[in-house]
């Protein structure tokens, strides 16, 4: 026989589990609670003594300026690599390796030998190096290109837009003449999203573009007038002090002769057919559709050469926090910024104090932030320190070509570059604030839900935040800095920045002119949006 229960036992026992389910309801949403302030309580781990410490080390007389492939180069990237360590990101370069490793080529150019030739008509003419036409960056393989000249436009293919300058234009074999920037690039009702040039308008992106049409050899004409007004640096800038070796990515990229002609000899290779370089580009801005056609009875040909040719090794740091969700930890945001500067011209260091320790020294803040922090968001975040972007880009280019998360995983690139000091510009009036709280933020036109983000974010932070580039931009920090690929692939991107000052690429960028407060600043903001993205639901959309 089962023995009586005493009364009233119960709905005692009923009450007490009820108090502990309750109780338990609030510990987990009292955790749920924690876990979202959590970033908000891990941006005191970012500190200004920490970012003037690591910022010396880097911008130090002994680093010489970091340069492409020098020892010093290495240096900071040992340096950077034993932070990840420290932290215990995983290495996801080489095997085992924080490292990206890839060859560079350097190279002295060679102007006697570097030519550019035309037959119009049976006559031949010869055009002059530094006055006719000018080198630009491209591979260093020594290289003579010969072809039928055809006019192709922009040298854009733009689908987002319905607009094709290769559309019934071989360029196999041939030799291109292209126009700077993109159709209607002053007008604000242009489809190429108005005043703002695309990735389109760029020639990191737009020499790409035309080699894989075939084209042999590549003449791009600037645009009439001066866009971008110069400041007065407060030492020579580097390219100002002496010469310096060129430096290109081995390999297939950039791998053609491209010179830029001025508009009278553009006029001189387009006269039998015609046309005027001012004429072609009216054509083509004020309908909006292509205008690409083969000169009639005109060739040119492009020779460029070198000497001291010699192969180093660059390097690019990369370390993953890996994300705490089964599903989502696939996906990644990345964190960037660029460690090499440009070394030493004629005695003369060029420390790279806000250009670009201020990034790197970002960067390594935020992966502090989120270890240190004990911050673990449900998808990856990948840091990222490039070398060569000084060179155009490159270091940022073989990460994009050889990601270590696929690129249909990366949900988005938060990338710095001179987030140090106070911008003093000729192209923007400086405000009473002498612009010692701002950050610009440049490229958001390509994702506006991004925008809303960083805005709301920076309510805890507090900066002035500036949009103005994403409206105009005439010093085009849209391409000068490693972001830019990620945008010509649609992967959501954004550029921190703060201007360009009177030190800017002079031996006066140094870790004494920075301004710390406003760069642990920044450095929180980029912390809480990429813990926010990292963290959050669904996928910023890129807007084309």
């Amino acid at each position: 026989m089962t023995k009586p229960r005493p009364r009233g036992r119960g709905s005692a026992a009923k009450g007490a589990l009820g108090r502990h389910l309750a109780l338990a309801a609030l510990l987990l949403l009292a955790a749920g609670a924690w876990a979202q302030q959590q970033p908000r309580q891990a941006v005191d781990v970012i500190r200004e003594a920490d970012l003037k410490a690591d910022l010396f080390f880097l911008a130090a007389d002994e680093m010489a300026g970091r340069n492409t492939t020098s020892p010093e180069a290495h240096i900071a990237a040992n340096y950077i690599a034993a932070e990840f360590m420290r932290l215990g990101l995983k290495p996801v370069g080489a095997p085992g390796s924080y490292f990206q490793d890839f060859d560079m080529v350097i190279g002295n150019l060679d102007p006697a030998r570097t030519t550019l030739t035309a037959k119009m008509g049976g006559a031949e003419k010869s055009f002059q190096l530094g006055h006719d036409f000018l080198w630009t960056r491209q591979s260093l393989r020594p290289t003579t290109a010969c072809g039928p000249l055809v006019f192709a436009g922009y040298g854009i293919d733009a689908p987002e837009y319905g607009y094709d300058d290769f559309s019934g234009a071989d360029l196999k074999g041939k030799i291109a003449m292209v126009l700077d920037r993109e159709p209607q690039a002053n007008d604000p009702h242009s489809k190429f999203k108005g005043t703002w040039d695309t990735y389109h308008a760029y020639n990191w992106f737009k020499i790409e573009q035309v080699r894989k049409q075939g084209a042999v050899g590549l003449l791009m004409v600037p645009s009439a007038g001066q866009r971008r007004k110069m400041g007065v640096p407060s030492a020579p800038r580097n390219f100002q002090a002496g010469p310096q070796p060129e430096h290109a990515i081995a390999g297939d990229f950039w791998d053609l002769p491209i010179f830029i002609v001025r508009r009278d000899v553009a006029d001189q290779l387009l006269a039998p057919s015609g046309k005027t370089i001012d004429a072609v580009q009216t054509q083509i801005d004020s309908s909006g559709n292509p205008a690409s056609f083969e000169v009639p009875g005109v060739s040119a040909c492009l020779t460029k050469s070198f000497t001291d040719l010699q192969v180093g090794k660059a390097r690019n740091v990369v370390g993953l926090l890996e994300g705490s969700d089964p599903q989502l930890r696939q996906q990644a945001v990345v964190v960037s910024g660029h460690y090499d500067h440009v070394g030493v011209v004629s005695g003369r260091i060029y420390h790279g104090a806000d250009d670009n320790a201020s990034g790197t020294v970002g960067v390594m803040e935020i992966a502090k932030a989120f270890v240190e922090g004990n911050v673990h968001p449900r998808r990856s975040i990948v840091f990222i320190a490039y070398e060569a972007e000084e060179q155009g880009l490159l270091g940022s280019y073989y990460y994009v070509t050889h990601p270590a998360v696929p690129l249909s995983d990366t949900v988005l690139n938060l990338n710095m570059d001179m987030i140090g000091r106070d911008e003093v510009s000729a192209n923007w009036p400086t405000p009473p604030d002498k612009n010692a709280n701002m950050v610009n933020i440049v490229g958001t036109p390509y994702d506006g839900t991004l925008r809303q983000t960083i805005d709301s974010l920076n309510q805890q932070v507090g900066l002035r935040l500036d949009y103005k580039t994403d409206k105009v931009d005439p010093e085009s920090w849209f391409a000068r800095s490693d972001h830019f690929w990620f945008a010509t692939l649609h992967i959501p991107m954004v550029l921190f920045n703060t201007g360009e000052h009177p030190d800017y690429h002079t031996e006066n960028d140094t870790w004494t002119r920075i301004n710390y407060p406003k760069m642990a600043k920044i450095i929180r903001l980029i912390f809480l949006t990429a813990a926010d993205a990292a963290d959050s639901n669904g996928r910023i959309a890129f807007t084309p």
